[in-house]
């Protein structure tokens, strides 16, 4: 029995929703044959449903409570100052399908993935994804693949530049950006992604692989910034929307005539897409509530912060101060660094969409005592969220979770102790460092039209799949999904399940399934020399920080 090889194809935010009214319009005649020839159905995200979490969880196969991403950014709260770096690979607590694959000696190509970035020298041909900081950071393996691809003519790219090099606000430079129509934004989104096509046509054609995995970034893009325009033919930027979507549907054809004679395709998005209506910034709600308290921004503590920060030496005597052993260096930092009044502070913002109660005994300078307590403030806390209203007084909250009972695990050391998730018809994108806003819910950014859902989109054709298979599923099914394919050793670990029913009966017959086993992760580094700000603005760019 051969082996099928497996193609994974992400479409960056894909949903059913835009898809079928372009289905329909008879743009997309191969990924229509792919659902009519194949299983397809919906595939539930994350919560939260922010790309670096959901991706975390596709690439392991387990949830936030064991890969431990909740968000942009990883928090950690010491010595009285809350601080988040940016999430990435390194910060992932369990195996990705890179780490297992190489473990079971299967070759990998791996292309613009997002939580993939740093790449390891075992992951075989990889070019990071979002996350990545820059085109001079150490983003691919081997060490001569750009140059490779630049000798074939490829000018590869890891994101758009929504002209990024232009001095101006962040407001102004995207509304420039998305003038006329797009016509700036269409161009760069189409270089990108026919450049990526290009790369994933070389790399089919010239390397072997066992597992290809890449993300299309182009219905996530074009989402984000035109969600209204995808709903109204006779927008200027509609014809354009249309071209992009066929060129996807060409691309998502041309690569399944390559695998179909010996793999599978698997079609699926991180998360789905609706209608954006604003930011919420939880950090002046809870300070609005009496909960969250800080220190004059007048105060003597601001203004020596402000001038470490000038003269560029905060982050090296903070360093410097957190390499102490000492309890007053400790209160030194607390004393210059933290803008929090800590005595007064029962609850904080902690991650994209959750909230932390600073909990005697946990937190350093917590003052919530275990047990009744801690629990009556975290129901209230939920209850007030759950009433929270917009301006029109209708409740915008679809649930707020304690973290044990969403992901059947606790770390009360690492996270939140609430998430929350908004109603997909009142979704209001969540900026957690924002701390002076005059209101917790604001109308947004004018350029920022669409944002993320829950339900996304899954799609199975090739080898073995049974046809006209209706299907829901979870994104921690895909790699247990990928790894039945190919009779691999399911992990241990794994939360989720292979997608079994979306096989022909021969099929499932054919494979041994051999016993669950351990895979191992080896601790990585990103160099403190790379640099973020590339990927910061690339976020906030998205309106996702």
């Amino acid at each position: 029995m051969t082996t099928p090889k497996v193609f994974l194809l992400g479409l960056d935010g894909g949903t059913w929703k835009v898809l079928n009214r372009f289905i329909e319009k008879g743009l997309m005649p191969n990924i229509s044959k792919i659902i009519e020839n194949g299983a397809s159905g919906t595939l539930a995200s994350t919560i939260p449903y922010l790309t670096p979490v959901a991706w975390a969880s596709l690439l392991t196969g387990v949830g936030p409570g064991k890969h431990r991403i909740f968000g942009y950014s990883v928090m950690k709260n010491s010595d009285g100052v809350i601080t988040g770096s940016l999430a990435n690979r390194s910060k992932v607590k369990v195996p990705t399908v890179l780490d297992i694959y190489a473990q079971l000696g299967k070759k990998t190509i791996s292309i613009n993935v997002p939580m993939t970035y740093p790449p390891r020298p075992h992951d075989g041909i990889i070019i990071t994804g979002l996350m990545t900081p820059s085109s001079e950071s150490r983003y691919y393996h081997p060490p001569g693949l750009i140059d490779e691809l630049r000798a074939q003519g490829i000018d590869y790219k890891i994101d758009i530049s929504a002209a990024r090099d232009e001095e101006t606000d962040l407001d102004r430079r995207l509304t420039a950006y998305l003038a006329d129509g797009g016509k700036r934004f269409f161009n760069d989104l189409h270089d990108v992604t026919e450049q990526r096509y290009r790369t994933v046509l070389y790399l089919l054609e010239n390397k072997s692989w066992d597992l290809f995995q890449v993300n299309f970034i182009t219905m996530d893009r074009i989402q984000h910034y035109l969600w209204k325009h995808i709903w109204d033919d006779s927008s200027p930027a509609f014809e354009r929307i249309q071209e992009h979507f066929s060129l996807i549907d060409e691309i998502v054809g041309e690569i399944y005539k390559r695998i179909a004679g010996d793999g599978i395709l698997v079609i699926c998005s991180d998360h789905g897409f609706g209608e954006y209506h604003g930011n919420f910034y939880p950090a002046v709600w809870l300070k609005q509530q009496g909960y969250f308290h800080e220190k004059s921004p007048y105060s003597a503590r601001a203004a020596i912060k402000a001038i470490l920060r000038r003269l560029g030496l905060s982050g090296k005597i903070r360093k410097a101060l957190e390499g102490s052993k000492g309890s007053g260096a400790k209160e030194l930092i607390y004393k210059t660094a933290s803008n929090i009044l800590w005595g007064k502070t029962r609850a904080y913002v902690y991650s994209t969409s959750g909230i932390r109660i600073n909990l005697k005994g946990r937190d350093q300078y917590g003052i919530v005592e275990p047990g009744e307590e801690y629990e009556n403030l975290r129901a209230e806390l939920r209850s007030k969220l759950l009433a929270l209203t917009d301006g029109n007084g209708k409740t915008v909250m679809k649930e707020v979770y304690y973290v044990e009972d969403l992901y059947k695990v606790r770390d009360t050391e690492e996270e939140p102790d609430l998430i929350f998730e908004f109603k997909d018809d009142s979704f209001y994108a969540t900026y957690y460092s924002v701390t002076d806003a005059p209101h917790y819910l604001d109308k947004g950014y004018s350029w920022k039209q669409g944002d993320h859902r829950r339900e996304g989109i899954l799609a199975l054709a090739g080898i073995g799949v049974k046809a006209g298979t209706r299907m829901e599923a979870s994104i921690e099914d895909i790699l247990p999904t990928i790894m039945f394919i190919q009779d691999l050793p399911q992990s241990v670990m794994f939360d989720g399940k292979a997608l079994v029913n979306a096989f022909a009966s021969e099929f499932i017959s054919q494979r041994r399934q051999p016993p669950p086993r351990q895979f191992s992760r080896e601790p990585l580094e990103v160099h403190e020399d790379e640099k973020e700000d590339e990927v910061i603005d690339r976020l906030k760019g998205l309106g996702y920080i």
